[in-house]
């Protein structure tokens, strides 16, 4: 049958008579299926993904994430961030991801381990920490750190930045900080060098400027060198980063990008930064600026020696996190994916060494 010779062709006769359009128009069907699901894709793709973030305390990861927002660079890698500040920072920590995707801070170790011990689900995504010269103050019989293995090492109270640099320390020397030694609260500085020249301790952590003034006064101090501790943590669950991988993506990306903004453009960070302080604070704004930029690295490395003091900490309340590992409560894969990415490589001009 012609298409020229009978006006009620229809269309199954046009398909077996013409079978190359029969294929070609299944063909289009695909393609516009295929193209369709292309689109919406596409469309999803770009559509920005929401993220509530809370902010603990006023450390250098609060003011790199305010860069990011105000700076717009969140926005730029596709999330829609809502801020929500917590006023309890000590308690900063699983309870305060209620309601919440992501958690900036750092207040008591304790408010992160304990939880764990007690099936809390929690994963560190990365973490901040600073560089500090401290010595270990010693009585005069002991030789080296390794020395006080069943001594007393004085702190200012236990969870305390002296308490975690000690820890980090005493494992340097091979020493297990949770069953080696006591670790005793004896408070600040002044006050653990005091006990220790009564030998109510026989090891103390002191930083360079006290160590320096204390070897006048006749003490012996041990091993000044460069101890890492926690500042602030990135902390989500697993159960999110399972639901919103893509979305933890964006947010490592944003703010990576917000903390190469801090260290390169200093006069557009500290007017972001002055907006949340005072005007009469503009001066020690100014000295934050400083001492942050100087703390902060391209990406917020999980740092194992700090993170193991925050686990020691924990196993000297509840026995059960004693055998907790680091690698137990973080997940560095979206550190890793970044460390020699393109992206990373690409924010930066000059060579930075990870």
């Amino acid at each position: 049958m012609g298409l020229g010779r009978c006006d009620n062709v229809g269309y199954d006769d046009t398909m077996r008579s013409y079978p190359f359009v029969r294929k070609a128009w299944m063909l289009g069907l695909v393609l516009a299926a295929v193209a369709s699901v292309g689109l919406a894709r596409s469309a999803a793709a770009a559509a920005p993904k929401k993220l509530r973030l809370a902010y603990a305390g006023w450390q250098v990861g609060t003011a790199v994430a305010y860069i990011g927002v105000d700076a717009g660079l969140f926005k730029q890698h596709g999330l829609e961030v809502e801020e929500l500040p917590i006023r309890d920072t000590l308690s900063a920590g699983v309870q305060s991801l209620l309601g919440v995707d992501l958690l900036i801070g750092f207040g008591n170790p304790l408010a992160v381990l304990q939880p764990v011990a007690n099936g809390a689900d929690i994963a560190l995504i990365g973490s901040h920490v600073s560089f500090d010269q401290y010595g270990m103050a010693v009585s005069s019989s002991i030789g080296s750190i390794k020395d006080l293995k069943g001594k007393k090492v004085g702190v200012s109270a236990l969870g305390a930045r002296s308490d975690l640099i000690a820890r980090v320390m005493l494992r340097r020397a091979g020493l297990d900080p949770t069953q080696d030694v006591e670790m005793v609260a004896a408070g600040l500085a002044p006050a653990r060098t005091l006990a220790l020249t009564k030998d109510l301790v026989q090891g103390a952590p002191l930083s360079e400027m006290v160590a320096t003034q204390a070897q006048k006064m006749g003490i012996k101090i041990l091993d000044m060198k460069s101890v890492p501790v926690v500042t602030d943590l990135l902390i989500t669950t697993r159960s999110y980063i399972n639901r919103e991988e893509e979305t933890v993506r964006r947010f490592m990306k944003g703010y990576a990008a917000a903390t190469q903004h801090f260290v390169t453009k200093r006069n557009e960070s500290l007017t972001i930064l002055k907006k949340y302080f005072p005007g009469n604070q503009g001066l020690s704004v100014d000295a934050m600026y400083d001492a942050f930029s100087a703390q902060l690295r391209p990406l917020p490395e999980l740092n194992q020696e700090a993170l193991q003091a925050l686990v020691d900490v924990g196993a000297a309340v509840d026995q059960r996190t004693k055998s907790l590992k680091p690698s137990a409560i973080t997940e560095p894969r979206f550190f890793d994916e970044l460390k020699n990415s393109k992206f990373l490589k690409d924010l930066y001009t000059e060579k930075v060494r990870l």
